[in-house]
């Protein structure tokens, strides 16, 4: 399913999955921007009128599988565009008391996660702890300079009020 969003103009792709543990229904957002970059939110499809939609833990404790769902997306992805780079915020939680934790508990999930499922022959992996953010940045745009880190940081702060500072895994 696809949509636009009225105010940004970006296209948003919507793809659904149902766990097989919880049978709850997952919705994962792929939002579109310049240079073959793609963003991805998750959230489960029982708050999706609440604002907080993408910091409410269900509490079933299958991270892993909802996370691998959204990898799956982006390979599907990738197999129809070899120029596409990925990247994805770690909402903080509701709970006040972990706010303060950087990086915080779900960026440190999906760090873990991607530095165990991607290499670096394809991506190159960077992150901004300080405001959750995880990148897989494809590795030939890089080198060949379609695409840089500062273009990156550019576009992000245009989207998203603050300071941005990459980080290349190395």
């Amino acid at each position: 399913m696809r949509s636009k969003d009225p105010s940004t103009l970006r296209i948003i792709d919507l793809w659904g999955f149902k766990s097989t543990k919880s049978n709850k229904r997952y919705i994962v957002e792929v939002e579109k921007f310049s240079n073959h970059f793609l963003g991805l939110k998750f959230y489960w499809k029982g708050v999706v009128s609440s604002k907080d939609r993408y910091s409410i833990l269900t509490n079933d404790y299958e991270p892993r599988t909802i996370v691998m769902s959204c990898v799956y997306v982006m390979l599907e992805y990738f197999r129809k565009d070899n120029c596409a780079s990925f990247g994805f915020v770690a909402a903080d939680d509701l709970n006040k008391s972990n706010r303060a934790t950087y990086p915080n508990k779900r960026f440190r999930f999906y760090r873990r996660l991607m530095l165990s499922i991607f290499g670096d022959e394809t991506f190159v992996q960077g992150y901004d702890i300080r405001n959750s953010i995880y990148l897989l940045i494809n590795k030939g745009m890089l080198q060949c300079g379609d695409i840089s880190i500062i273009q990156i940081e550019a576009e992000i702060s245009r989207l998203y009020k603050g300071e941005y500072s990459l980080v290349l895994e190395s």
